[in-house]
């Protein structure tokens, strides 16, 4: 008997069949950054875009940054093997402040751009068990809401 496909995987699918792959890899890579960037780095750094194999990362400050130009390449290594090899080719280090994980807080990126108010959660997301998918349907809605729909 065929084992039942996660939601998560299902929605990859989709996802990648409507063009947004990046959606999803970069969930993927959301949740595994404190084990690519390790605990200290984790805190003071969050990817923010990933767009033809050029990741940009969101930095605290300009130090760090240039820490993270260092370790360009242990990075680099090491998001391929969470999204795959050749996935990402390069590095670009930005500065700013960092959202704040536990508030909820939508990252620059994802902020409406509409009277400041922030964006209600769609309803029913908050049911989703899986934690994978949760994020998954958060990120899709954002990105529809940002484009009108």
């Amino acid at each position: 008997m065929k084992k039942p496909a996660r939601v998560s995987e299902v929605l990859e699918e989709v996802l990648a069949a409507q063009g947004l792959s990046s959606v999803t890899w970069m969930v993927r890579l959301s949740s595994e950054w404190p084990g690519i960037v390790g605990p200290i780095l984790s805190g003071k750094t969050a990817p923010l875009k990933l767009k033809n194999g050029l990741l940009t990362v969101l930095v605290r400050d300009h130090s760090w940054a240039q820490e993270l130009q260092l370790r360009k390449p242990v990075l680099v290594e090491g998001i391929g093997a969470v999204l795959g090899k050749d996935r990402v080719r390069d590095i670009r280090f930005v500065t700013g402040p960092l959202p704040e994980a536990e508030t909820g807080e939508a990252t620059p990126r994802e902020k409406p751009a509409s009277s400041g108010a922030p964006a209600a959660e769609p309803e029913g997301i908050s049911g989703v068990d899986d934690p994978e998918t949760r994020e998954i349907l958060r990120s899709i809605s954002r990105k529809a809401s940002s484009r009108g729909r």
